[in-house]
């Protein structure tokens, strides 16, 4: 789907603005009292009247879900249809929606005289004062929040039409217990990010501004999309600062860290600030532990610009920095408030980078759907070549994947390790050659590679797994050429696992395509038989 759901209090301006900016969008416009009307064959004064309210809301409900079924449509719902859970989801899933807002002495001067609304009869000014604090939270949840005072509806309507991003989104809810959020996945996604911020941290005055301060950190190599992410911020009244931080591993220092809370404490960012990471995996890490640690914790919104981190480093809240001794071993479990997935990142990274981060995607399907892994192979040449629908299909399916195991164990006591299958040698292959020089998509595949022969020679899985995954790695264009390394270096760099225990590594293992299984201990000979069968040394 791909509507847009005008949503706000009565007087907001839904009726007035949604046909304008249907007009503009070449949509048709769907006002949802119409449909109650024509379906119960009377005005929504007489439904109230014979049915009363609870009646009303579930004709209401009834006609939203048959014009939620509809494409690319404008639609206007009721002030009150949102307040409803299930409404609320139905409306949220795969549309844009748009909150129109006005101060209280506005809504009261346009709802002057107006004698067809039922729940006015009390009197519009003891109404607004009654169902408006109880629904303004919920409209500050929508993905664009518009405030309509002193403007005429064309103006709303031009307003909303330049924000709006093309395609539809995806959300895709990530359980953590005490932190859940989503990932939101489109095109276009600038302008969401203030009403991101504002779901954790609402102004009592209509959402606007961002109290605490906010600092948006982000590359070299991407440093332009900072301005664009800034320009949207300060149009809907939030200023930000900019820090920009080396390029890739380089990133992941103690020193760059620092340098973040010193721009923090320039920003004059507090508890009640923000961080925003915008970048690729590095980014995500080291901005995440930045936001993790200043003032014990911050709220932070991940803005992943490559697809590696969009199908992997930006969910979980795993942050981290690397040492000379290993890859992420300074860190903390910290989870963002929001991920934000735009597709439009995708279209200037280059080709190895973008193949690279087709092992993370693999990685998903291997270690949990079946279904998944068949459709990866059906749809490889659509994935390789960048087709968008299959691309984003990918990436969904990889996201759902991950979001599906960290809900169950956020802080990885548990099932959660199975999301490093083929990490263990991947991390040390990152390490022994040196961070930046091996890209962390090909170090995982050559990783995977070496779990799943490790998993034949212990008996945990078929030669025909082994085979289906090297046959699809292979197919991407991951095992072309493999880094050379001393064994003796690579053993050695693998001993600073994260997932040993007294010196001794527990191994993500393979046991069918679509099943892994975690924890397992594994002889050294085995090992060693399995890393002389896929490196050289």
């Amino acid at each position: 789907m791909n509507n847009v759901v005008l949503v706000g209090f009565m007087g907001s301006g839904k009726s007035t603005v949604g046909p304008r900016l249907a007009q503009r969008l070449k949509r048709p416009f769907v006002d949802l009292d119409d449909v109650i009307e024509a379906d119960a064959g009377r005005s929504v004064a007489e439904i109230f009247s014979t049915e009363g309210e609870a009646g009303f809301r579930e004709r209401e409900s009834r006609c939203l879900q048959g014009a939620l079924e509809g494409d690319s449509v404008v639609i206007a719902v009721g002030g009150g249809a949102p307040m409803r859970e299930d409404n609320w989801a139905r409306i949220r899933e795969g549309n844009y929606v748009v909150a129109l807002t006005a101060e209280p002495t506005e809504l009261a001067r346009r709802l002057n005289g107006s004698t067809d609304r039922p729940l006015l009869q009390s009197g519009k000014t003891s109404a607004i004062a009654t169902l408006l604090p109880s629904r303004l939270p919920r409209y500050l949840e929508a993905d664009l929040v518009v405030k309509t005072d002193g403007l005429d509806p064309a103006e709303v309507a031009e307003r909303v039409k330049g924000r709006l991003s093309a395609g539809g989104l995806q959300r895709i809810l990530i359980d953590v217990p005490g932190s859940p959020h989503e990932v939101t996945i489109g095109h276009g996604l600038t302008h969401l990010v203030a009403a991101a911020l504002r779901k954790r941290n609402p102004s009592p005055v209509y959402g606007e501004g961002q109290g605490g301060g906010l600092l948006i950190v982000t590359d070299e190599h991407v440093e332009r999309r900072a301005k664009p992410l800034m320009d949207a911020l300060a149009s809907e009244g939030i200023a930000a600062q900019r820090h920009v931080i080396p390029a890739g591993e380089a990133a992941k220092e103690l020193s760059v860290l620092a340098g973040i809370y010193d721009a923090l404490a320039a920003a004059g960012v507090d508890r009640q600030g923000a961080l925003i990471a915008l970048g690729g995996g590095s980014v995500g890490d080291v901005a995440g532990l930045a936001a993790a640690t200043w003032m014990r914790g911050i709220r932070y919104i991940q803005m992943p610009t490559t697809l590696l981190a969009m199908v992997d480093s930006s969910i979980g809240g795993k942050t981290a920095v690397n040492l000379p001794a290993g890859k992420n071993l300074v860190g903390a479990v910290h989870q963002p408030s929001a991920i934000l997935c735009d597709l439009d990142y995708l279209g200037t990274l280059p080709e190895k980078e973008f193949r690279a981060s087709f092992a993370e995607i693999i990685k998903a399907a291997v270690i949990s759907d079946r279904r998944f892994f068949d459709w990866l192979r059906q749809n490889l040449s659509g994935l390789v070549g960048g087709r968008p629908p299959i691309v984003r299909e990918a990436i969904v399916r990889a996201i759902a994947i991950k979001a599906s195991v960290i809900g169950r164990d956020p802080n990885e006591a548990g099932v959660r390790a199975i999301l490093n299958y083929g990490h263990t040698v991947a991390h040390a292959l990152e390490r022994a050659t040196g961070y930046g020089r091996l890209r962390h998509g090909e170090a995982v595949a050559w990783g995977m590679e070496v779990a799943a022969r490790i998993s034949l020679r212990a008996g945990a899985c078929s030669p025909e797994a082994v085979e289906l995954q090297h046959g699809l790695l292979c197919d991407v264009g991951l095992l072309a050429e493999p880094p050379t390394v001393p064994r003796a270096k690579l053993i050695e760099a693998m001993r600073h696992d994260k997932k040993s225990r007294a010196g001794e590594l527990h191994w993500v293992l393979l046991r069918e395509i679509g099943r892994a299984e975690y924890g397992r201990s594994v002889d050294s000979s085995v090992v060693d038989a399995a890393l002389a069968e896929v490196l050289p040394a």
